[in-house]
């Protein structure tokens, strides 16, 4: 079996997912008015952070950072592919719709659920989870269409993050 050297793995470091709020983005510093972080915990393979508004859930922010690493038997890109594989599987399995989102990181999809949208995006040997809802809004309407928009936005910023955070250390 070959022995991977992480030659196609572009990413070696996570920025932390709580500072995704605290950027220039006309739209994360609105989410920042509203919002307050609530949990977090971070690793050099992983970081999440969760927000939500006035602590009763009414709007809520979830974001996953992941960072795969080669093994003896894949690159940690291709192990980021399969868990975006496994994410579009289990959700087409409890007949959850997938739609692909074009041009964010190297492959992402979304699902609406009750719990609003669920971005998930592979960037390299990185990956994003997010989750975005607010308690009302209907299937439909213009306050879903900004849900949508919104999770899209933070999602690509999430990506533009860690391509960032690597920038730096290389």
């Amino acid at each position: 079996m070959p022995m991977y050297q992480g030659r196609d793995d572009p990413y070696s470091v996570l920025p932390r997912s709580e500072a995704l709020l605290g950027g220039e983005d006309q739209e994360t510093r609105r989410l920042s008015g509203v919002l307050h972080q609530q949990a977090e915990t971070h690793s050099p393979g992983s970081s999440w952070a969760r927000w939500t508004s006035n602590g009763m859930g009414d709007v809520q922010l979830e974001v996953r950072y992941e960072l795969y690493t080669a093994t003896a038997g894949a690159s940690g890109r291709a192990v980021a592919a399969a868990w975006l594989d496994d994410r579009i599987a289990h959700a087409e399995e409890h007949f959850v719709k997938v739609v692909e989102v074009p041009r964010l990181g190297d492959a992402a999809v979304e699902t609406w659920t009750v719990a609003g949208y669920e971005v998930s995006v592979r960037s390299g040997n990185a990956t994003v989870h997010l989750t975005y809802g607010a308690y009302g809004v209907r299937s439909g309407t213009d306050e879903q269409k900004q849900l949508q928009r919104t999770a899209r936005r933070v999602a690509a910023l999430a990506v533009e993050e860690i391509e960032e955070a690597n920038a730096r250390t290389s």
